[in-house]
């Protein structure tokens, strides 16, 4: 790798870090379609290789919301069991999957996670809905489709346990985004063997992409202890519209090449 190469991608991973680090999220929605339009890597790969580097930003973030007691730890573990187990089945099943087809996917993914943010902005507290033995299924419930998202997209699935966390489980969200980055820690590198496994994972990549993102999140994550959290979901929507939108838009052109 050239060195404007490796500065490329430490920035690139620095952009992903300071994305999850604010949103309690992996940094795959940044990576993914970063690495596809910068890198020209092929859908199968940006997904594999933003697995590989993502944990650098759960583990650096967690440090911060842990050392404020933004982490519920509990909850942490029984979803991140239930995610590693089906982790692995989302990424053989992305495997299986066109290249047009997954990045489609892709974009629908990132535009009905925008719809839901301008719908509903995640805020501080809420009513805890589930309890008991129902609580109980709902994190293993919630684990499994962490698992299967963060295997088959190549993001964290942070996007869908923090709500899950604030809607259903009465979390803050600041709690919530740090118990995320919990489940992450240990979702993602189950996720990115299983495609290493499928030749997915671009290595020469993973260590200045998780350089930038071990520089980024903690900044962010640092950040968010006092940023209006439904502002900034608002804002990362918008950015998800235009992604999806350029997503879908290059999946039509890779649906047209032979």
């Amino acid at each position: 790798m050239s060195s404007q190469d490796r500065l490329r991608a430490t920035l690139t991973g620095l952009v992903a870090g300071l994305a999850g680090g604010l949103f309690g999220v992996g940094g795959g929605i940044i990576l993914v379609p970063l690495l596809t339009g910068l890198f020209a890597l092929t859908q199968h790969q940006a997904h594999g290789t933003s697995l590989a580097a993502i944990g650098a930003t759960a583990i650096t973030g967690l440090v911060v919301y842990g050392m404020h007691g933004h982490v519920d730890w509990t909850t942490a573990a029984i979803m991140g069991l239930a995610s590693v187990l089906f982790a692995r089945l989302g990424a053989r099943g992305a495997s299986r999957v066109s290249k047009g087809a997954l990045t489609k996917a892709f974009a629908l993914f990132l535009l009905v996670v925008a719809l839901r943010l301008f719908w509903k902005a995640p805020v501080p507290g809420g009513d805890e809905l589930l309890a008991g033995p129902w609580r109980l299924a709902a994190i293993l419930g919630v684990g499994a489709a962490v698992g299967l998202l963060s295997g088959f997209l190549g993001v964290g699935g942070g996007i869908l346990a923090v709500p899950a966390l604030t809607l259903l489980f009465g979390e803050s969200q600041q709690v919530a985004q740090g118990t995320s980055l919990a489940v992450i820690l240990v979702t993602a590198p189950f996720g990115a063997m299983e495609h290493h496994r499928h030749g997915n994972v671009v290595l020469r990549l993973v260590p200045y992409l998780a350089l930038g993102a071990a520089i980024g999140a903690p900044l962010a994550s640092s950040l968010v202890q006092s940023l209006p959290q439904a502002t900034l979901a608002r804002g990362f929507a918008i950015f998800l519209v235009a992604n999806g939108v350029h997503t879908w838009v290059r999946a039509g052109r890779l649906a047209k090449k032979p």
